[in-house]
């Protein structure tokens, strides 16, 4: 076993409202792609350990709509790696930080997410559902962190003077 280099960025997934983004995109996903329900089982579970069974249910509702009009939208199927992964991909980046765009109403990152994740900016069924979801996390206190664009960018298109690192964005 070898210790991630970054070990720093890899603790963004310690927070628990990002986690139970990525986490539950993660699930969600994997329902959609395996059509195993059991994927959405662990993401009702995960969602219903952290708010309750009554107010989950709003939470998972936004979190399937969110996912499905993502997938509705998209032209090539989405990656992730499997749940409890300590590292982000470029797909669950541009996911967790349109959430955080949404939350933090920073318009910019949300376009350039929605860009790059659906294929142009002006998607209105997965821009609506991206703001139900983070709305319904804001109702229950998981505010993510603010993620700039800049930042986004930088993780998405790398400078090609940057070394190559698997697709892992920590």
């Amino acid at each position: 076993m070898h210790e991630c280099p970054f070990a720093g960025a890899c603790g963004y997934l310690k927070r628990p409202p990002e986690a139970l983004v990525v986490n539950g995109f993660r699930l969600w996903v994997a329902g959609y792609q395996t059509g195993d329900i059991e994927h959405w089982s662990e993401a009702w579970n995960l969602f219903s350990e952290k708010f309750g069974h009554g107010p989950a249910r709003h939470s998972v509702t936004q979190l399937a709509h969110w996912v499905r009009s993502v997938f509705l939208w998209r032209t090539d199927p989405i990656q992730c790696f499997n749940s409890g992964c300590p590292h982000i991909c470029r797909d669950e980046c541009l996911a967790v930080a349109m959430i955080a765009a949404c939350q933090h109403r920073d318009g910019s990152c949300l376009d350039y997410c929605l860009e790059r994740f659906c294929g142009f900016a002006d998607h209105r069924e997965p821009l609506e559902a991206a703001l139900g979801f983070a709305s319904a996390l804001d109702a229950h206190g998981q505010r993510l962190m603010s993620v700039p664009c800049e930042v986004v960018r930088g993780l998405i298109e790398p400078p090609e003077s940057a070394p190559q690192i698997a697709r892992t964005y920590h």
